[in-house]
């Protein structure tokens, strides 16, 4: 496995990554994994598969249908 050095973290997103890591379980290395493979893998999901993953994760969304107008009449001539 490669390693991976990143500098110049702000100390308020250092104490939000050790936050996560705690609450998932994992180092904070291994939760800097977790994400990045997250983030890496689902980059390849069409934007409408997005969408419906982080509905799923907030337990679905309500969407208000706009009003429909009735179809338009075409006139041909023959």
């Amino acid at each position: 496995m490669a390693d991976l050095l990143v500098r110049g973290i702000p100390e308020e997103t250092k104490k939000l990554l050790a936050v996560r890591a705690a609450e998932n379980g994992r180092s904070q290395s291994a939760e800097v994994v977790a994400m990045l493979e997250k983030e890496l893998r689902s980059s390849k999901k069409s934007w409408v598969t997005m969408l419906y993953d982080v509905a799923q994760e907030v337990n679905g969304v309500e969407l208000e249908l706009p009003a429909r107008h009735p179809a338009r009449e075409y006139l041909f001539e023959d």
